[in-house]
């Protein structure tokens, strides 16, 4: 995934590195590529009026869970 291709502006980067920061309290380290990795960044390019139906607040809880959901079919 390159970036610097997506129509990204600073509101939506505020918005990537809020949840960002609120899943460094659960992951820490990890949490960059936690959120890399939870499909977030494509459906804000594809769909951002779904994305931004939701505030910060929902989307970490649906990154964690999403991620702590694989990790335990993995274990």
């Amino acid at each position: 995934m390159k970036l610097l291709k997506y129509p990204l502006d600073e509101l939506d980067l505020e918005f990537i590195l809020e949840i960002q920061n609120r899943l460094k309290q659960h992951f820490g380290d990890r949490a960059s590529i936690i959120l890399l990795n939870s499909g977030l960044l494509e459906r804000m390019i594809e769909d951002p009026n779904y994305v931004y139906h939701y505030d910060e607040a929902y989307w970490v809880e649906r990154i964690k869970n999403n991620y702590e959901s694989k990790q335990n079919t993995v274990s």
